[in-house]
């Protein structure tokens, strides 16, 4: 299926087979991206999860023009920024994924980059608190917020 025929609640997390997390709060954003995005195929294999935590994988990522007028992409090279490609995945639905599952999922992201958050050694006392908080969210909705997360738009 196609991006825009999923349905999805959102915000919607994405979860990459590098135990990257990220975060797209519509379809705007979950259609943009960045140049590096399209070129090293970032989203292939990515697992999103929407706000009831219905799932689907990313087979494919096809670039269908871009996401920003032409003045405003003129005005974003103009500002070094990256120019926005729309683009459509092509989607297969997985088993829904659990509350306690997404937060599992978004610990591990957390403990294999903790540079990311801010614990740079073991002395730090970062990580520990922030784990702490996405142990207790209580919905999926909350941990794009929560963690700082990002989009494909600047990659």
């Amino acid at each position: 299926m196609k991006t825009a025929q999923a349905g999805f609640r959102f915000p919607v997390v994405g979860f990459t087979p590098d135990l990257e997390m990220w975060a797209f709060q519509d379809l705007d954003t979950l259609t943009s991206c960045g140049p590096e995005t399209l070129r090293d195929n970032l989203q292939i294999g990515m697992e999103l999860v929407d706000a009831d935590g219905r799932r689907w994988i990313v087979r494919s990522v096809t670039r269908t023009g871009r996401a920003e007028s032409v003045l405003k992409s003129a005005l974003s090279m103009l500002m070094f920024a990256k120019p926005q490609s729309r683009i459509e995945h092509e989607l297969d639905a997985l088993e829904p994924l659990s509350l306690d599952e997404v937060k599992a999922r978004a610990c591990a992201m957390l403990e294999a980059f903790p540079e990311d958050y801010g614990q740079y050694d073991e002395s730090d006392n970062v990580l520990a608190p922030l784990l702490a908080e996405v142990r207790r969210a209580r919905d999926i909705a909350s941990l794009p917020e929560l963690l700082g997360l990002d989009s494909f738009k600047a990659y």
